[in-house]
Order: structure tokens, then sequence, then C-alpha cells
């Protein structure tokens, strides 16, 4: 059997089936029947009338071999239902002998027949038939001549799968609102803290405090974002904005303005990578300003950048403050900050952090001006996505 396949200028190319003419074998109705709808299909590819044309595959909806298989005739009349087919009309209660009856006269919905029809075109609808039951109906015209001869009712039940998604969207929303109450919890502890460093009259114990308040805000800031995600992930730079706000607001003081930009995106990352990473920035920003921008100084620029790619995160913290003194070694530093920096990034987060002074081609890629207060600082971190 050779079956033209015709394009917009003539055939394009020939498709053909081989079988042996020598059995003995009778085939039984089912083959038959999917031997006619082959057929019938063989003619509209010959006519050019199939594949339908504009048609985007939808794969999640694609006919699988398990699908039940209901043949129509022009009067959308059932002529033969598969196996699979009268099992998934058993499920909704259909238990009667379908051949000879129309979707409506079973209490089926027809929609789909009826819009594939007049349409001449594929249908996809899915419904709940029942109560328990979901179904997948998919309606295919057979056309000959411009003219409805027919049609193929492919029928699945989809009921455990939409059980399984509705399942996926509670758990979702269970999780989301778990990192609102923590959200909330933490604000709550925040609050407490930033009313008893009031009552402190030592000013090591207020800004010990103070510090505190700042990674509890921050640790709260990531489940925030988490609990409009719809997912475990969620968007770096929506975490990085607000902490930069949070920056700006409580690190800097008026006689020494520091301006904080961020640049980059830093991609979408799970939150048992952007909690910790979250913490580490702030620690970063706090750092900047309390030894880049120290008291009397006219202050400056802090810049984050974000970047990497599908493999690794590349976070430079950048400041165009005082730099760093020739003694300085990260390992040996033993301010709790940057020891709570080092710890969560080489054993948390697997990954490296580097503290070296600034060179001018750093703040030229930056957009930072000629800097002149000092040599800068940049602080270069590289994770494991």
């Amino acid at each position: 059997l050779a079956i033209p396949v015709r394009g917009a200028d003539g055939p394009i190319a020939v498709l053909t089936r081989e079988w042996s003419s020598k059995t003995s074998r009778q085939p039984g109705e089912l083959e038959r029947t999917y031997l006619s709808i082959f057929q019938r299909i063989a003619e509209m590819i010959t006519e050019g009338a199939f594949p339908f044309p504009g048609r985007a595959a939808d794969l999640s909806a694609a006919p699988r071999v398990g699908d039940g298989a209901v043949v129509l005739d022009e009067n959308a009349i059932i002529r033969y239902a598969s196996p699979n087919a009268v099992s998934a009309l058993h499920r909704v209660g259909i238990t009667a002998n379908v051949v000879g009856q129309s979707l409506s006269e079973l209490g089926f919905a027809d929609s789909p027949v009826r819009q594939a029809f007049e349409r001449f075109e594929p249908v996809i609808e899915e419904f709940d038939q029942t109560a328990d039951v979901t179904l997948l109906v998919r309606c295919i015209p057979i056309i000959s001549t411009e003219v409805i001869t027919g049609g193929m009712l492919l029928i699945r039940d989809v009921t455990e799968v939409r059980r399984r998604d509705r399942m996926l969207l509670s758990k979702d929303a269970t999780i989301r609102e778990i990192h609102h109450r923590v959200k909330n919890n933490l604000q709550t502890i925040s609050s407490l803290l930033r009313l008893q460093a009031r009552r402190l009259e030592s000013p090591e114990a207020k800004a010990a405090v103070q510090e505190s308040v700042r990674r509890i805000r921050t640790i709260a800031l990531v489940h925030e974002t988490l609990s409009r995600e719809t997912g475990e992930d969620v968007a770096f730079i929506e975490i990085v904005r607000p902490l930069m706000r949070l920056a700006e607001e409580g690190l800097q003081s008026p006689d020494r303005p520091v301006r904080f930009i961020v640049q980059g995106d830093g991609g979408r990352l799970p939150a048992t990578i952007a909690t910790p990473l979250s913490v580490v920035l702030t620690e970063l920003l706090q750092n900047a300003v309390d030894h880049g921008f120290p008291e009397g100084s006219d202050g400056g620029t802090v810049v984050v950048e974000l970047g990497g790619d599908d493999d690794e995160i590349e976070i430079k913290v950048i400041n165009d403050g005082r730099g760093l003194d020739p003694s300085f070694d990260l390992n040996g530093a033993t301010g709790l900050g940057l020891s709570i920096v080092r710890t969560l990034v080489t054993t948390e987060l697997n990954g490296s952090i580097s503290i070296r002074a600034g060179a001018p081609e750093d703040f030229i890629a930056v957009g930072i001006e000629a800097h002149r207060r000092g040599d800068g600082t940049v602080v270069d971190l590289r994770l494991p996505r």
C-alpha cells in the first residue's frame, strides 16, 4: 500500500505499508476496525486533509495505546467500542450495549463530537463525568471529499492523574502556609528583640542584639518570598532586592551615606541554598559598610553583582571604600560576621569565598566611578547550584 503525502505544491512524500498476503489467520473485530480506521485516515492523508492544518501538537493529551476507541458514523451514532472504551464507560455507570446509540442517549457528554463535526477539526475536552471519575476525550472527525463521514472518539481515564495533581496543589498550599507562619513567627521574635534592645544600656550589647535582629529579618524575608511561590524554588533577585532595602535602612547613617546597587539576576535557587546564602549576603553587606566606610568617612557605593551559569552561582560584593588591611587573612578572621560567612559558604553551601583589594577594572565593570577614598574591596563567592 502506498499513500502519497501532499503539500501545498503537490506530493512531498510517500507513506508505505507492507504485509504478508499469505496468512491463514483471520483478523478479529478489533483488528478489522482499526484497519478500517487506518484506511480512512490514509485517504484523508491522500486528500491533504490530515494532519489537520494549524494544529500544534499537545503532547500532554496525545493519543496513547491504552486509550479506548469509539467509532462513530456521520450521524454520531456509535458503530464500535473497543474493550478499553467499554471499561471507561462502565466506570461512569454506562453498562448497556452502546452500539447503535448516540452519546447523548447514553447520558455521556457529547460536546466534543458536536464541536469536532462542526469545526472539521479535532476537539479535546476533559470533564468529570461523575464525582469520582475524570475522563479525557478526544474526537477526531473522519473527512472524505470535504464531507464528515464519521469520527473516532478516544477516551482516557485520567482520574488518578488529576487526583495526584490536586494533592500536589494541596501540598504546595500547605508549604506556602508553613513558610507564611514561619515568617510571622520570625517577625515576632525580631520585634521582641528590638524591644529588648531599647532597654539595654551597653552599646556593645545593643549592637549585638541589633545584628541578631538583622539576621532574623533576613531569614524571614526568604520565608516571605517562598510563601508566595508555588514550589520550593525562588527567584534569588526577589530576596536580594528587599535585602538591599534593609541594608539601606539599617546600615548607613546620614553623615556617611552609602548607595546600594544590585546587578544581574542570579536565577532560581532552592530554599536550601537561598536561606543560608541570604544570611551570607547580609553579613557581607554589613561588613562592607562597617569596614569599608567607618565612622568619619564620606560614604560610598556597594554593588552586589549576581551571575553564574547552569552549574555555578557567582556573587560579587564590591565597595569603593577603605581597602583591606595588608595583614588581613580570611582564614584567621575572628569576627562573628566573617565566621558565619566562612562556615555557611564552606560547609552548608559547599562553595568558596575570597576577599581581595579592589582593582580599577573591578569598579569599571560594575559602573562605579573612579574611586577616590581607598582601594576598595571585592568579595567573590562561588557556589554549586
